[in-house]
């Protein structure tokens, strides 16, 4: 969706202004072992940025943020838990009401990515106020069913250290703060989805939709294919948030099928 790929571009943007003004940004990533080799390349070849690299198992991602903040007086620009992030996700729901008020519809439930939580957060904001009616679930991976868990609690909740999954996009440790204090209020519910149920789904959309989906990306389109919740009679919105795949993980998706 457009929407989606603004808030790309305004966060290229950012950092494009950031470097031209400070003359450096600093982006903390997770290293080796994870998927997005592709996303890492990109990101290195952008002028003036410094990629630093950390093991998402054993590190904190925010003491080193923090550290090179301090050190390099620098401005932290967070990934989810942040008021300008989430307002840019929210203009895919934005988008939603849009393209479905031209041909008359309105939805009844919409599936969201989410790690974090502003991409779901956003989007829920959006449709709170233009399609109150519509049902907005959050669809994480099912060993990092956090936002799950701390809907029930209305707390959040950490996911367990040993917790592993294929959707390197979506593995955050927690709800982000601003994050769930939407989330909480808005959201319908959660759902979660296996490994294999994502890669059916990356396996479908390529397939059957033409369309090239990261494991994070897939997770709303597999909550669908795989009969997470009812849509039976229902207009759904199922959001699929990014293409950003190596092409090993990809072939993983589609592989050892006949076509």
């Amino acid at each position: 969706m457009s929407g989606y790929r603004s808030v790309g571009v305004r966060c290229h943007n950012v950092l494009h202004d950031m470097t031209s003004e400070r003359g450096h940004v600093w982006i903390v990533g997770a290293g080796p072992g994870d998927p997005g080799l592709i996303t890492l390349a990109a990101v290195r070849a952008l002028e003036g940025a410094d990629v630093v690299l950390y093991d998402r198992y054993r590190d904190d991602r925010e003491a080193i943020t923090a550290g090179i903040a301090r050190e390099k007086q620098a401005p932290i620009v967070r990934p989810f838990d942040d008021p300008d992030i989430i307002a840019g996700q929210g203009t895919i729901g934005r988008e939603v009401f849009t393209q479905l008020a031209d041909i008359c519809a309105a939805a009844d439930v919409l599936l969201s990515p989410c790690g974090g939580g502003g991409l779901v957060s956003g989007i829920a904001l959006a449709m709170a106020e233009l399609s109150p009616k519509t049902k907005v679930h959050a669809v994480e991976p099912a060993l990092f069913d956090d936002t799950a868990r701390s809907l029930a609690a209305h707390s959040r909740l950490k996911n367990p250290p040993e917790a592993r999954s294929i959707c390197d996009a979506l593995l955050s440790p927690m709800p982000g703060e601003l994050t769930f204090q939407l989330n909480d209020r808005l959201l319908a519910g959660a759902l979660g989805v296996t490994d294999d149920e994502v890669l059916a789904a990356m396996d479908y959309a390529f397939r059957m939709l033409k369309l090239v989906t990261e494991p994070g990306g897939a997770v709303a389109l597999a909550a669908a294919l795989s009969g997470k919740i009812d849509l039976k009679g229902k207009t759904a919105v199922i959001v699929i948030s990014g293409g950003n795949v190596d092409p090993q993980m990809f072939t993983r998706a589609i592989g050892g099928k006949a076509s």
